[in-house]
């Protein structure tokens, strides 16, 4: 046998420093980590101090709560609950309110009820913690009137997804990166997002009112997919029903409309938008919201890369006018459309002209086309963009090519 075999009995992991075995522990779910206390005298506290606390499968609310009162206070660098929950609002609080005094740096809580279409209330999500760069919260309740992240100074990444949010406002000075997937909005109020910081943004398959957009002049990256099953909802929000394509169809039944008429001197969504380098709005034509915006007159100066649907070819395809007299440095477009039949686009509005003609991009490189059909519109299309200037072998049609599949 070599000296390089192990002799028998050998603890080579024993030999480590506490500190790397509180990062070995650090990659186990707590359930598991807090096991290693009976392999020996030197184990039996280590898990009370690793920098992390990770809850993946279904725990007892006992169980989760009796860990961390036991654990010391040592910083944490990580806690994640994504599990069913038996308990209570409070339980979670608590945790949370653990995880803030252990000054942790990421926070991520998934919480999941026996009734899936419930969702964890949490009537207080006021957190203090100078740590805290990333905070991810699924299938919540939030219903405080205004979140406030002022006392998270460093919070660079906030993710919500399926969460029910009550606030009128969403605030926060450092955060960079903001994501709301499927989450639901109040239908009587519009929240105000006031993130001024933000490099990127993300706005998929909401409901409710479509948030107010605070200028955001660092934004560098923006998607914003509007709720495309808006006709299976009992109320339409931000959708007319009755051709109205710049939100003024006259029709007193229209609530989408009547909201906007309310609203006139306040602009929604392109205000927030127009300092994007790389910007893409997904939804289909009775979505008002971004055409109503188009009286503002916003010039996208920074904008290169542009992601559209079928709703920029109503009404005469003046939203797809609109963009490109507004982007000066586009480089890119691409039109991901959804057209079966032409009359498909036959929504007619004359409340939006242009006063003046502004020349297209000159850095205009790439126009893309996807569509799975060959409607008479994509050449109605293609002769709006090589009348505006764009040279006819800068436009792209790839064959066959399924238009519902938008990344």
């Amino acid at each position: 046998m070599t000296d390089s075999v192990v002799a028998a009995g050998e603890d080579r992991i024993g030999a480590l420093p506490d500190d790397t075995l509180r990062i070995v522990l650090s990659f186990l779910p707590s359930c598991e980590s807090v096991c290693t206390c009976v392999l020996a005298r030197r184990w039996r506290h280590l898990w009370k101090s690793v920098p992390t606390v990770v809850f993946y499968e279904e725990e007892e609310t006992r169980f989760v709560t009796s860990l961390l009162l036991l654990r010391d206070q040592a910083p944490l660098r990580e806690f994640v609950f994504i599990s069913f929950l038996d308990g209570t609002p409070q339980d979670a609080e608590l945790w949370l309110r653990y995880a803030a005094s252990c000054q942790v740096k990421v926070l991520r809580l998934a919480v999941h009820r026996y009734d899936f279409t419930e969702r964890l209330p949490l009537p207080d999500m006021t957190l203090v913690c100078h740590q805290l760069t990333t905070l991810d919260i699924c299938s919540v309740t939030l219903e405080e009137r205004t979140l406030d992240f002022s006392s998270c100074p460093v919070l660079d990444v906030l993710e919500m997804q399926d969460c029910e949010i009550n606030a009128e406002k969403i605030s926060c000075q450092s955060l960079r990166h903001l994501s709301m997937d499927t989450c639901s909005f109040p239908e009587d109020v519009r929240t105000r997002i006031s993130c001024p910081g933000l490099a990127a943004l993300e706005l998929t398959e909401n409901v409710g009112l479509t948030p107010f957009l605070e200028s955001m002049p660092s934004l560098v990256t923006a998607s914003a997919r509007f709720d495309t099953e808006w006709s299976e909802r009992e109320e339409p929000y931000d959708h007319c029903l009755n051709g109205g394509y710049y939100g003024h169809c006259g029709e007193d039944s229209c609530l989408a409309c009547h909201r906007i008429d309310v609203e006139d001197d306040v602009c929604v969504l392109l205000d927030g938008l127009c300092g994007a380098v790389d910007l893409k709005l997904i939804s289909t034509p009775e979505m008002i919201i971004c055409t109503r915006d188009f009286k503002w007159r916003h010039t996208f100066t920074k904008l290169k890369t542009l992601y559209l649907s079928e709703w920029c070819l109503a009404a005469d395809f003046s939203g797809l006018v609109y963009f490109l007299q507004h982007s000066p440095i586009l480089e890119k477009l691409t039109l991901a459309l959804k057209i079966c039949e032409q009359e498909s686009l036959n929504i007619k509005d004359d409340s939006y002209k242009p006063s003046k003609e502004y020349l297209i991009s000159k850095n205009l490189k790439v126009v893309e086309i996807k569509c799975c059909y060959e409607a008479e519109s994509i050449h109605h299309i293609v002769e709006i963009l090589i009348n505006l200037g764009v040279p006819p072998e800068n436009i792209n049609i790839p064959h066959n090519h399924e238009s519902s599949d938008r990344k």
